[in-house]
C-alpha cells in the first residue's frame, strides 16, 4: 500500500532530479553553447518548480484559510490547474460505513454531475471504484485501459476519453474519497510526474476536507437541534394559546355578567384565535322535538337561501351528518357534492369550499353542533384542524352547559331566596337533631347495641388504662371478671333468638344494677360479658360481687310466659405487675372462665399459673389428637346391645378409644371434651364407624353372625354436614358392609339447630338403609313434636334415668313414659347403664326392649368381642 510519505518523498526526489545538473562531461569546443543552453533549461525548470510550489503553498494555505466545503472544491480544482491541465476534474466521497458514494465537485466538458448518494456498487467496475478498492493512485492510459478491459477489470462508464488519473484521499490509511483529472485529447496527456504531484496535493486536501466536513456535520447538527427548539417553542406557544383558550372558555361559563348572545360571541373570537373562523355558528339540538335551532351565526355568504339559519325539524343538512353521527365530520367541495349526489345532503352552493363541524357533547348528551365553513380557496381545513375543534367543543360544550345551568340557578335564585327564611328554621332543627345523631353514633361506636352496655373496644382501653395506673401506683389494685352464660345457647335455639336478646339485655341490667358505680361491665359479644372492678381493697369485694351475680343468675328468668333457666361460669384475675396490656389480661381470665365451666359450671374461679399450664397441655393434646388422626390410632371398644327378654345379642355400640404412642393408653374424659371444641370428633367419629363397619364385616364372614350391627355415635355438628350421607356411603362401599348392618347415633342436641340439613341428612340415610338412634334420650330441651318429625328408629333412655332404678319411683314413671311414647311411635327402646339383675329386670318388666350396660358386659376390644360373640355370653 502507497501511503501519504512515500507519495511526497517520490514528489521530492522527481523535483530533485530536475534541479540537479548534469553530471557527464562537455567537450570544450561546445562548452560555451552547451553552457547557455543548460543556463536556459534550468532557469525552465526553475520557474517551473516555482509554480508548483506556489501551487502547493496555496493548497496548504487554502486547507487553513477556508471554511465552507462548497467553496473549497472549486479552489482546489484552480489550484490543481495551476499544476496540470485539469479541464476535466471531480471529487467523489466514500462512506465505508454504508458503502456509499457521492460527486461532491463535478466538472466534465462531456458528463453531467451524478446527483445524490450513490450504492458503492453501483460503480463497481469503474476507474474510482478500482482506486478505492486498490487503495493506490492509478494513471490510465489507453493502452492501460485496454488491458483492464480485456482482464475484465473494468466497465465502461460516461464518455470514454483520453488519459484519466486518479488518486485515493487517505485518512488514518481509510480511503475517504478520490480526486481525478482527465482528458478527452491526445494532445492533453498525463505522466507519473502528474501522478506525484496529484498524490502530493491530495494530502494536503484530505485534513482540510475533514476539518471543514466535521465543521458541516457541527454546523448541520446545531442547525437541525435549532429547527428542533424553534418547532417545540412554535409548539409550546400553541399549546400556552390553546391553554389560554381553553381557560377563557371555562371562566365565560362562571362569568354571568352578559347576555348569552355576548356569550356565544366570546366563545367565537376565542375559537377564531386557534383556526380560521369568519364564519362560524352553533346550533343546539332538541331531543324531544327533534329539532335544530340556530343559536349563533356569523356568515358572510350572502347566497344562502332564505331561512337557512332558522329552527327546523332535522333534514339533509350538513349540521344533521353531525347531529345523526355524533362525530366530526370534515367536507371538502367534492365530498359535498359527492354527498348530494348519493342523496344524503342538500346541495352545496356555488361559494362553499370547506365545511368543518364537530358535536357539541357533554355528559354523554348531545347539546348541538358547532361549525366553522371556508367560501375561499385560500381557507381548506385539515384533519389536524378537526381534532383542534373537536378537543375545544368539548370545553365549550361544558361551558354552554354550565352557563345554562347558571342561568338556570339565577331564575331560581329569587325563588331560593323566599323560601331561606323557611328552610334556615328546617336547617336549625336539622343541626339539633344532627348533634343528637352524631351523639347517638358516638355511643353506638363504642356500645353494644343490644344492651347498651360499652363494647369490648371501650372495655380494651378501661383496662389498658387501669394497667397503666397500677404500674404508676401498685395501691391501685383492680381485678376483672369474665362472665359466660351457661345453656344459653340451648335457650337461644329452642326459644328463639329474639328470646336470647331478651335474656341478654335483662342480664346486662341486673349486671349493672349488682356492681358499684364505679365499676364497668362490657359485654364483649355473644353470650359474654366482661366487668372491671377498680380501687379494690381486698380481694374479698371481687369474690363478692362474682358470688352475687352467680346467685342471681342460678334464678329463672320469665320470658314470654315461659320460665328460662341459665347460669353463669366466672373468670376472675387480678391486677398484677407481670401484666402490660389488656389482651393478655383477657386471655387469662377467660381461661379462668373455662376452668369454671370445666368444673361444674355456676361457679368462679380465680385465675393461676397452673390454669396456663393446662391450657398449654390442652394445646399439646389437640396437637397430638390431629397426629392420631393421622396415624390412625382411634380404635373402637364394642359394648354388647342384648335383647332384654332372652339376653341375646343383637348388636353392639362402637365406643371411641385412643391408644396413644406418645401418651399410652387415653380414657375418652380425657380427650373427647376437647376433640369436640375443637371440631376434629368428627374425624375420630368417621374413622371409628370405618374401623367398626370393617370389623364387622370381618365377623360376618368369618363367624356367619349376618344378622348383628353396629351402633356408631356421631357428634351433632356432623348432621350439620351437607356431605354426611355421601361419607356413609363411601364407607359402606369400600368395607363391603351392608347399610342395614349399620346404626347411627344422634343427640338431641342435634335436632335444635339446622334442622332443614338435619333431616335432609336422616332421610338420605334412611332411604339408605341406615337405621337412626336418638341417644341420650330425656335430657333434652327438644319438643316432642320433634319425634313426629325426624325419622328416628330407636330411642335410648339416658343412664342417669336407669342407674338403680328400682330404688327411684320418679324415674321408673320417666321410663314408663318413654317407653309407652315409643311404642305409640313405632320405635324400639334400649336401656343404657344398666348395671344390676334388678335395673334389668325392672326395664323388661316395663316393655323395653333391649338393654346395654355393666352388667352384661364393659366396652371391650376387638379380639375380646370376638370371643363374646363366639361364647355366645358375656365375656369373664
Amino acid at each position: 500500500m502507497t501511503n501519504g510519505r512515500s507519495h511526497k518523498n517520490t514528489a521530492k526526489a522527481a523535483m530533485n532530479e530536475n534541479i540537479q545538473a548534469p553530471s557527464q562531461s562537455v567537450p570544450e569546443d561546445n562548452k560555451g553553447v552547451k553552457g547557455t543552453e543548460n543556463f536556459l533549461a534550468l532557469e525552465q525548470q526553475y520557474q517551473e518548480l516555482q509554480r508548483r510550489y506556489s501551487a502547493l503553498f496555496s493548497l496548504n494555505q487554502l486547507s487553513q484559510e477556508c471554511d465552507d466545503l462548497n467553496d473549497f472544491y472549486p479552489q482546489v480544482h484552480r489550484t490543481i490547474a495551476s499544476l496540470m491541465t485539469a479541464k476535466n476534474f471531480y471529487i467523489v466521497t466514500y462512506d465505508q460505513t454504508f458503502s456509499t458514494m457521492e460527486f461532491v465537485y463535478h466538472v466534465d466538458e462531456n458528463d453531467d454531475k451524478p446527483e445524490g448518494v450513490i450504492d458503492y456498487k453501483d460503480l463497481s467496475g469503474s476507474f474510482t471504484h478500482l482506486v478505492i478498492e486498490s487503495i493506490q493512485p492509478l494513471l490510465v492510459t489507453p493502452t492501460i485501459e485496454k488491458q483492464l478491459q480485456e482482464n475484465g477489470k473494468i466497465k465502461s462508464y460516461g464518455t470514454s476519453g483520453t488519459d484519466w488519473l486518479g488518486i485515493p484521499l487517505l485518512h488514518n490509511d481509510l480511503v475517504i474519497g478520490v480526486m481525478v483529472v482527465q482528458s478527452y485529447s491526445e494532445k492533453i496527456r498525463y505522466t507519473e510526474q502528474d501522478l506525484k504531484m496529484l498524490t502530493f496535493a491530495g494530502q494536503h486536501v484530505v485534513g482540510a476536507m475533514i476539518r471543514l466536513q466535521d465543521k458541516e456535520r457541527l454546523t448541520s447538527a446545531v442547525n437541525a437541534r435549532t429547527r428542533e427548539l424553534m418547532a417545540q417553542i412554535r409548539e409550546r406557544e400553541k399549546s400556552e394559546l390553546l391553554q389560554e383558550s381553553l381557560y377563557r372558555i371555562s371562566e365565560l361559563a362562571n362569568d354571568a355578567s352578559f347576555d348569552i348572545n355576548v356569550f356565544y360571541s366570546k366563545v367565537h373570537n376565542i375559537v377564531g384565535q386557534l383556526i380560521n373562523a369568519t364564519n362560524f355558528f352553533i346550533s343546539k339540538y332538541d331531543q324531544e322535538s327533534d329539532t335544530v335551532e340556530y343559536v349563533y351565526v356569523v356568515d358572510e355568504e350572502s347566497n344562502q337561501p332564505a331561512g337557512f339559519f332558522q329552527t327546523r325539524k332535522l333534514s339533509n343538512h350538513y349540521s344533521e351528518l353531525v347531529i345523526r353521527q355524533q362525530k366530526t365530520v370534515l367536507l371538502t367541495k367534492e365530498d359535498m357534492k359527492t354527498l348530494f349526489e348519493s342523496g344524503q345532503t342538500r346541495e352545496p352552493t356555488a361559494g362553499e369550499h370547506s365545511w368543518l363541524g364537530v358535536p357539541l357533547i357533554y355528559s354523554g348528551q348531545l347539546l348541538g353542533v358547532m361549525v366553522i365553513q371556508s367560501y375561499t380557496n385560500q381557507t381548506t381545513y385539515t384533519q389536524q384542524d378537526a381534532e383542534l375543534l373537536n378537543f375545544v367543543s368539548n370545553h365549550v360544550s361544558a361551558a354552554i352547559k354550565r352557563r345554562e345551568i347558571s342561568d338556570i340557578e339565577r331564575q331560581s335564585h329569587e325563588l331560593l331566596e323566599q323560601q331561606v327564611k323557611l328552610r334556615t328554621l328546617a336547617l336549625e332543627e336539622e343541626i339539633v337533631q344532627r348533634k343528637q345523631a352524631e351523639k347517638r353514633l358516638k355511643h353506638t361506636a363504642s356500645h353494644d347495641s343490644l344492651t347498651g352496655l360499652p363494647n369490648r373496644s371501650v372495655f380494651h382501653d378501661l383496662l389498658n388504662h387501669a394497667i397503666a395506673c397500677n404500674k404508676r401506683k401498685p395501691d391501685l389494685a383492680f381485678a376483672i371478671l369474665f362472665l359466660d352464660l351457661d345453656r344459653f345457647k340451648v335457650v337461644n335455639d329452642s326459644l328463639g333468638h329474639h328470646a336470647g336478646d331478651t335474656l341478654l339485655k335483662l342480664i346486662a341490667a341486673e349486671l349493672s344494677a349488682i356492681v358499684r358505680g364505679k365499676d364497668t361491665v362490657a359485654r364483649l359479644g355473644g353470650d359474654e360479658f366482661v366487668i372491671l372492678i377498680e380501687d379494690l381493697d381486698t380481694d374479698n369485694e371481687a369474690f363478692e360481687i362474682a358470688q352475687r351475680i352467680t346467685d342471681f343468675l342460678k334464678e329463672p328468668f320469665t320470658i314470654n310466659n315461659q320460665l328460662v333457666f341459665t347460669g353463669t361460669s366466672i373468670g376472675i384475675l387480678f391486677s398484677d405487675k407481670r401484666y402490660d396490656n389488656a389482651d393478655t389480661m383477657l386471655r387469662d381470665a377467660d381461661t379462668a372462665m373455662y376452668h369454671a365451666k370445666d368444673n361444674g359450671k355456676g361457679r368462679y374461679e380465680v385465675f393461676d399459673a397452673s390454669m396456663h399450664q393446662r391450657v398449654q397441655n390442652a394445646l399439646s393434646l389437640e396437637a397430638d389428637i390431629r397426629e392420631a388422626l393421622e396415624w390412625q390410632e382411634f380404635i373402637p371398644y364394642y359394648q354388647p346391645i342384648l335383647k332384654l327378654e332372652n339376653e341375646e345379642l343383637k348388636g353392639f355400640e362402637a365406643l371411641a378409644r385412643w391408644q396413644s404412642t406418645k401418651r399410652g393408653f387415653v380414657f375418652p374424659n380425657d380427650f373427647i371434651p376437647l376433640a369436640e371444641e375443637t371440631n376434629l370428633v368428627q374425624a375420630i367419629d368417621l374413622q371409628i364407624l370405618k374401623k367398626s363397619c370393617q370389623q364387622l364385616k370381618t365377623w360376618q364372614d368369618a363367624l356367619s353372625c349376618h344378622e348383628l350391627y353396629v351402633s356408631c355415635n356421631l357428634f351433632c355438628s356432623q348432621f350439620f354436614s351437607t356431605t354426611l350421607p355421601d361419607d356413609i356411603e363411601n364407607i359402606l362401599k369400600e368395607t363391603g358392609l351392608k347399610p342395614e348392618n349399620l346404626r347411627v347415633e344422634l343427640t338431641e342436641r342435634a335436632l335444635l339447630e339446622n334442622t332443614e340439613i338435619v333431616l335432609s341428612n336422616m332421610k338420605a340415610l334412611k332411604r339408605m338403609g341406615v337405621k337412626i338412634l336418638l341417644d341420650d334420650f330425656g335430657t333434652g330441651y327438644s319438643s316432642l313434636s320433634y319425634l313426629h318429625r325426624f325419622p328416628i328408629d330407636v330411642l335410648k333412655i339416658d343412664r342417669s334415668f336407669i342407674t338403680n332404678v328400682h330404688e327411684h319411683e320418679n324415674n321408673r314413671a320417666i321410663i314408663k313414659t318413654i317407653v309407652d311414647l315409643a311404642t305409640n311411635l313405632r320405635m324400639a327402646t334400649v336401656g343404657e347403664g344398666i348395671e344390676n339383675i334388678e335395673d334389668a329386670q325392672l326395664l323388661q318388666k316395663m316393655d323395653c326392649s333391649y338393654g346395654q350396660g355393666y352388667y352384661y358386659a364393659k366396652p371391650m376390644p376387638a379380639n375380646e368381642m370376638e370371643k363374646y360373640i363366639i361364647a355366645g355370653k358375656p365375656f369373664a
